[in-house]
């Protein structure tokens, strides 16, 4: 009772595969597809983070939900698998305080955002510097490397 997919060459000498459902023991399905040169289990993928899968039968077709994906006639929920993205570890951003080199009772806040490689500064030279990188952001970028 799986899905088995048999792989073997036409006569031209391309190569085609075929799913089929196997009921009982492994056996060669017959004639059909000439001389098989490979069998392997197939499973289907199914990926989303939090909806599982389900089979669903409509007019003698079969579906993987909830993508209407038209599966082979007797597939089951042992013939998907069912991956789940890795969730990504937001990382803490990275700040740096620099006093103003006019006044010493300035001082600026420099941010580095690991997760999307941006910086900021709230320091006016990042107006006016060329494609907003401030001595602070250079200097953090310099240190980040």
């Amino acid at each position: 009772m799986a899905l088995w997919e048999f792989s073997n060459k036409n006569k031209h000498g391309n190569w085609r595969s075929r799913i089929i459902y196997l009921e009982g023991a492994f056996s060669h399905p017959g004639g059909a597809f000439g001389k098989a040169t490979s069998a392997r289990r197939f499973k289907y993928e199914y990926n989303h983070p939090v909806m599982p899968p389900t089979i669903f039968k409509h007019e003698g077709k079969t579906y993987l939900m909830p993508l209407w994906k038209e599966v082979v006639k007797g597939t089951t929920l042992n013939d998907v698998e069912w991956v789940k993205p890795i969730p990504k570890v937001k990382q803490e951003p990275i700040v740096k305080i620099s006093t103003s080199s006019s006044d010493p009772n300035k001082t600026y806040k420099t941010i580095y955002y690991p997760d999307s490689g941006k910086y900021h500064c709230n320091c006016p030279g990042r107006w006016r510097a060329f494609e907003g990188k401030c001595k602070h952001i250079k200097q953090m970028e310099k240190e980040n490397e």
